[in-house]
Order: C-alpha cells, then structure tokens, then sequence
C-alpha cells in the first residue's frame, strides 16, 4: 500500500498541567494552555491556520500566532472528562506528539486530555486498591497468526488463594482495539472504583482484538459476516481457553457476560445471544443489533431466553446514529415479552457515553438474584 509523505511541521506541544502524570492532575475549572510551534524562517508564513479540535467543544477553537512562532489558546476551564482532541493546521490533523497519553486506534487520530472531576467520577484515578491489567500475545488456531489480548485482574487477585472469580468478555467499538478500553475507557479503574465502593463484585475481564480480518466496512455485508465468525471462533478456540488455563475464573454461564460499544456491542448481541448457554449477561453500549439469523432464532424462543438470560442490558445516547435501530430492536423484544433493560441516555456516539455506561452495567453482573 503505498503512503503519502507529507513535509513534517516541527511541532511542540505544551500543556500549563499535564493529562496523565500523575493521573489526574488536570482539574475542572483551572486554566489550560494549548500550544501548538510551527517551522520558523521562510516556512512560517505557509501556514495559515491552525484550530484546536476539541470533543468537549461544538466547534473549532482558534489559536493565535505569536511573534515565536508558536500557535497558543488559553481556556479558562475545560469540563471535566477524559477528552480527546487534536489540532488541525491548514486542515491537516496532527496530535501532539509531546502527549504520551492517545487513544489507542487502527489510525491514531487524537491526543487525550483528561480532566479530574470533584468528587472523582468512577473512571478517575482514586486512592483505592488498584487491580493489575496483563498482556497476553498468543498464536491463534482460529486465525493461524500471532494476536494479542489484555486481561483485568481485580484488587487482591494475586492473594485470593483458591478462589474462582466470573469473567466479562468487553469489546471495543470499530475504530479501536484490544487497548483501547483501559488506555482511553479508563475500564481498570472503573471497575477498581466500584469494586472499593461494594458497587460491583470483584471479577476478570478479558479484551480482545476485534478485528480478526482487517477493517471492514459497513455496507459489506458478507465480508461482515465472515469477520463475525472469525470473531466468534478466535473467541472460543484461543481467547477464552487461555483466560481459563491462566487465571482462576468460573466457566459456567451464571458466571460470564459479554458486552462492547458499537461494533463491540455487536459482537456481544450476536455471540451472548447466540450461546445463551455460555452467557448469561450480555451488554451492548451504543451498539448494532445482532446478525439477522442470531436476531431470528433468539426472538423466535422468549421462553428460552427468559430463562437462559440472567441479564440484557441495552443502552444508546439520544444523539446517535444508532438511536433507531436500537429503538427497533427493543421493540421486537417488548413484543416478545423478552425481559431486557433498556436506557435512552443523554449524549452521541461516543467514549464519554460509553465509560457511563460500564459503570452502571458493571454493578448489575453476577447476582444471585435474577
């Protein structure tokens, strides 16, 4: 695949507060600099303007050129919030290559800021016990190439002796990867918080790739289906089997729960629904109904999933593209007399959303009581 080589601008990014060292150490309503320093001499004057893009903001923030060159704005106050952002220079996106904190994406795109709420809200670094996330490369049998997959342990794991803990299976949406829930969906500490504050049970959480074949696009319907079962079987062939051979975790249905956002959500209708007989949580964030024949099956059989499925929990901004389908797909299952809870939040298709919705989902998995 051939790339275009574009003439780099050499650019320095500084913050009046850094985002993530220490976490959290950038507070709502407290002053941030954005700079942003372009090539002095001749060059200079080759750009002609450069605007901060900003989730937390409608529109672009434009930045002022100093006599040193640099590209500057002050905010008085940045909501708080785990924010991505960028800078675009004569429409060109660039991050901030002084940042060490970026959503980890297939095509890095954003910079993230992140914003320390008071009180701290659950996806803020808090001074409680913490749980460890590993890393895990193996060779998939299903895709018959080395892949790579992240694992959550919660506080106290390595000292619980014998003890077995449930395991949630949550998957990223379509732009992202295996990395993405704990770097930029802060997902470690969410759950570290709820777990501290007796909100959620201690559990394993297992995250892969869910790109088995590539990108795909929307539209490409065969190609889709082919990524969903090649999804399906990394899953079951390589993923889950090395979560059970390393990590004490329980293996029947009462113990396991599937969820993601977007395409994740996806991925977590079509396989929780699917095989309710090895979940019995499922979870989709913003997500796309399950395939057409996983939908069929599972609505043809109420009584089934009434009594197979100890939680669905499905969730969508009032904002998103999804709205729609989403509305429909609850419907059919209020037809069906299909047990299912179901949110209409605030907000978009994006990670914001997203990070609320685990920490209201999370607190739900693994009661008793059905």
């Amino acid at each position: 695949m051939k790339r275009l080589l574009i003439p780099a601008l050499a650019l320095c990014l500084a913050f009046s507060a850094r985002a993530q060292n220490p976490p959290g150490n950038n507070k709502a309503g407290e002053p941030i600099t954005f700079m942003l320093r372009t090539p002095s001499g001749p060059r200079a004057k080759e750009v002609k303007e450069v605007t901060l893009r900003a989730q937390w903001a409608k529109d672009p923030i434009g930045m002022k050129h100093g006599d040193d060159g640099a590209w500057s704005v002050t905010l008085d106050a940045v909501p708080a919030g785990v924010w991505e952002y960028s800078f675009s220079v004569d429409g060109l996106n660039v991050m901030d290559s002084q940042n060490p904190a970026s959503k980890p994406q297939r095509e890095p795109q954003k910079s993230v800021l992140h914003v320390a709420s008071t009180p701290p809200a659950p996806w803020d670094w808090q001074d409680v016990p913490h749980g460890t996330v590993h890393q895990h490369g193996y060779a998939s049998r299903a895709l018959g190439r080395p892949r790579e997959l992240r694992v959550y342990t919660p506080p106290g794991y390595e000292l619980s002796g014998e003890k077995k803990f449930p395991l949630l299976v949550l998957q990223h949406g379509s732009g992202d990867n295996q990395r993405t829930w704990v770097e930029h969906g802060k997902a470690h500490w969410i759950l570290d918080n709820l777990i501290a504050a007796g909100k959620a049970l201690p559990m394993v959480v297992v995250m892969i790739d869910g790109h088995p074949l590539g990108a795909t696009r929307f539209g490409d319907e065969a190609k889709r289906a082919q990524a969903m079962d090649a999804f399906r079987r990394e899953l079951f062939e390589d993923a889950l089997p090395l979560v059970e051979s390393l990590y004490r975790v329980e293996k029947d249905a009462a113990h396991r729960a599937i969820a993601g956002l977007s395409m994740g959500g996806w991925h977590s209708l079509t396989v929780g629904l699917g095989n309710m007989d090895r979940f019995a949580w499922v979870g989709s964030f913003s997500g796309v109904p399950p395939q057409p024949e996983v939908a069929q099956a599972f609505l043809s059989d109420p009584a089934t999933a009434n009594a197979k499925l100890r939680l669905l929990w499905i969730a969508v901004g009032k904002d998103d593209f999804l709205r729609k389908r989403n509305e429909d797909f609850v419907e059919s299952l209020k037809e069906k007399g299909i047990s299912h809870t179901w949110e209409l939040s605030e907000g978009a298709h994006a990670w914001p959303v997203w990070r609320d919705y685990l920490a209201k989902f999370a607190p739900l998995l693994f009661s008793e009581k059905k």
